[in-house]
């Protein structure tokens, strides 16, 4: 791994306006986000999912997980791991992550909440704050340069 995107899916690959709905009756996974989100990778040269999401609970066979694998795996993306975090410290999950793998060089978050990402420096320059991933903005006033590059690849 040598760049890594930390996925949230609500408020990035969807927003409130989604119609689509998961097999269970939650909000869905916009086809034309996935895209977005697939071509930025690509131009980034490649990169893994780390998936940061509250969808990460759910079991591997639960049908909305497998409705999100399915979703990415249209634009050829897939889930390579994700984030361990408990109370909605998702800052606290990318932190630890960081230090299990140190092979990650690169990395941005894409989540639509701030939650406690501000507490570490190295991780809030790299926060991309959505409403639905074509609205992607910086969360710091000092982006790193990841953050700037990605942006400006989902903008393009």
């Amino acid at each position: 791994m040598r760049f890594v995107v930390f996925l949230d899916i609500d408020g990035v690959l969807n927003t409130r306006t989604t119609v689509k709905r998961t097999p269970y009756g939650y909000t869905g996974i916009d086809d034309a986000r996935v895209k977005v989100l697939a071509n930025a990778i690509e131009k980034c040269g490649g990169g893994d999912i780390v998936l940061s999401s509250d969808w990460k609970v759910l079991d591997r066979n639960h049908d909305d997980y497998r409705y999100l694998v399915s979703k990415l795996e249209q634009c050829g993306l897939k889930i390579s791991d994700h984030t361990i975090d408990k109370e909605r410290k998702r800052g606290q999950g990318v932190k630890e992550y960081l230090e299990l793998h140190p092979e990650i060089e690169e990395f941005v978050i894409l989540d639509d909440q701030k939650f406690d990402f501000e507490h570490y420096k190295k991780i809030w320059e790299r926060l991309l704050i959505t409403n639905g991933i074509e609205r992607a903005e910086f969360a710091s006033r000092t982006p790193a340069v990841e953050a700037i590059l990605f942006r400006d690849y989902i903008k393009a």
